[in-house]
């Protein structure tokens, strides 16, 4: 993060904390006390339903910064596991580092607002997306924001499991809901890319 070029900003965060792949950084309830900021990594935080199937609420990589919702709320509980998915390198800011950031260093205050709204704007985003009435409805909506988003008709596909997960459906109702956009000529795709006609 260019920020940490502020001495300010950089000493107010911990040392680094190193956490190895398959390990929970915090567990769902947990209280959060702190932020954390990804230097290194890739997690996820995750929600097992009560028939035992995981969610994916959100994935964090590389500059991603998480616990800047819940530090503030009056239900400040983490909503998942939050798990690493590869070798991570997080540094942490309490509440009060984060306070005296906000009152004392511009730079840190603009950093921080905006990764704050432009989180809100993907949640709203991606709310928007679960209320339509079909499958159909969210996945054409989905490729129309990528589309957009990317300014290209060929939108990046992981894997259908994560675009199931993204889209709170079972893979299985995914393949086939897909394999018929194809069949009436709204959508190709193969298993990188899913192209929009």
């Amino acid at each position: 993060m260019d920020l940490f070029k502020n001495n300010e900003i950089r000493n107010a965060f911990s040392i680094a904390c190193i956490y190895p792949k398959n390990t929970f950084v915090y567990h769902e309830d947990d209280l959060c006390e702190r932020i954390g900021y990804v230097v290194r990594g890739e997690l996820a935080l995750i929600h097992y339903t009560k028939d035992g199937n995981a969610r994916i609420l959100a994935k964090l990589k590389t500059g991603q910064i998480f616990g800047d919702f819940l530090i503030n709320s009056t239900n400040n509980h983490y909503p998942g596991d939050l798990i690493t998915l590869s070798d991570c390198e997080i540094v942490f800011l309490d509440k009060t580092g984060i306070d005296k950031l906000l009152i004392c260093n511009e730079e840190f205050r603009r950093y921080y607002l905006q990764e704050l709204s432009d989180k809100a704007l993907k949640l709203n985003y991606h709310n928007k997306i679960l209320i339509q009435s079909t499958l159909r409805e969210k996945i054409l909506m989905y490729l129309n924001q990528e589309s957009s988003r990317l300014s290209s008709s060929r939108v990046p596909l992981t894997t259908k499991e994560a675009l199931a997960d993204y889209l709170n459906v079972a893979r299985p109702s995914l393949s086939r809901e897909l394999a018929l956009m194809k069949k009436d000529s709204l959508i190709d795709y193969d298993l990188h890319y899913i192209y929009i006609r």
